[in-house]
């Protein structure tokens, strides 16, 4: 059930929404956050998310151990205060906050990142504002809500490897912000107008079958534009089936030469191993799912 005028009232936009509207998180899309604020797909359950626990266990240690760092690296006593209030801009009201920590007598703020080992890539030198992408909106938002001239960005990388990357306010990303999240606020969630669906996106299945998970049982009559894309997705589906067929062939033959065999060379150096592989007894728990299948028409 959709939720009431009031309910979308209180959701607003938050901080860590910004990255999604403006295309630059890889974890959700613009339709799935549209859709989570109008109530009609339930808000992503991070409670059993490995990296969302370790950084809610780690947070108060990253805090301390950049308030040291920060003190050792500026000469001066660095104190951080957590801050437990909801913050909204005064002027546009629909972005709202929740910050990690802010630097005592100074207009800073820090925001805390406890950084997987697959995610360490795509964070730059220390000291420089080379944080990822999809983090980068964050911050600015912050700025931009604080009116704070520069915000820390703390990466914790394990065991002493933690890194201070400074970003400065910039008035450009003021108004993308401003502009985006207006346009997405109020013409897309308060108008019940979701954005398009990026068909050619990677997740693009995966999102549909999150933003319709069922069916009302209606027919939808397709015009003549269509069969174009039946008749691609059919005959990717036959070549595939054909491919899978060849490779399970040319397979057969090189296991007929192999024999009892554990290793087969090749002339180019690849070669070709078989093992015995064992895996313990499970049950598959009763489950459902929607599918959809073609159907030829009439000739």
């Amino acid at each position: 059930m959709a939720l009431t005028k009031e309910q979308l009232a209180a959701r607003k936009v938050g901080g860590s929404d910004v990255a999604t509207i403006l295309g630059l998180n890889p974890f959700k899309s613009v339709v799935e956050l549209y859709h989570e604020k109008r109530g009609t797909i339930d808000v992503d359950d991070l409670s059993d998310n490995l990296a969302v626990e370790a950084g809610n266990v780690l947070e108060n240690g990253i805090a301390e151990l950049a308030a040291s760092r920060m003190t050792r690296q500026w000469g001066r006593p660095v104190k951080l205060r957590r801050c437990n209030l909801t913050l909204s801009h005064p002027k546009y009201d629909w972005l709202t906050i929740h910050i990690d920590r802010d630097v005592v007598g100074e207009d800073r703020g820090v925001e805390l990142k406890n950084v997987g080992a697959r995610a360490a890539r795509n964070w730059g030198e220390p000291g420089t504002d080379e944080i990822p992408d999809y983090y980068l909106p964050q911050p600015m938002t912050y700025m931009l809500i604080k009116d704070y001239p520069v915000w820390t960005v703390a990466g914790y990388f394990g065991g002493d490897d933690l890194r201070l990357y400074e970003l400065q306010r910039d008035k450009d990303w003021d108004e993308i912000i401003i502009t985006k999240t207006h346009d997405f606020w109020f013409k897309n969630v308060l108008e019940g107008v979701p954005p398009a669906i990026d068909v050619e996106g990677p997740r693009a299945l995966e999102i549909l079958r999150r933003v319709y998970p069922g069916t009302d049982g209606s027919t939808v009559e397709g015009g003549d534009d269509l069969e174009h894309w039946r008749f691609v997705c059919q005959e990717a589906a036959e070549k595939a089936n054909m491919y899978e067929k060849m490779s399970e062939n040319a397979k057969a033959h090189l296991l007929a030469v192999l024999g009892e065999g554990a290793i087969l060379t090749f002339p180019s150096g690849a070669s070709l191993e078989r093992k015995l592989v064992e895996r313990k007894e499970f049950t598959v728990a009763a489950s459902k799912h929607y599918q959809a299948r073609f159907k030829k028409g009439k000739a």
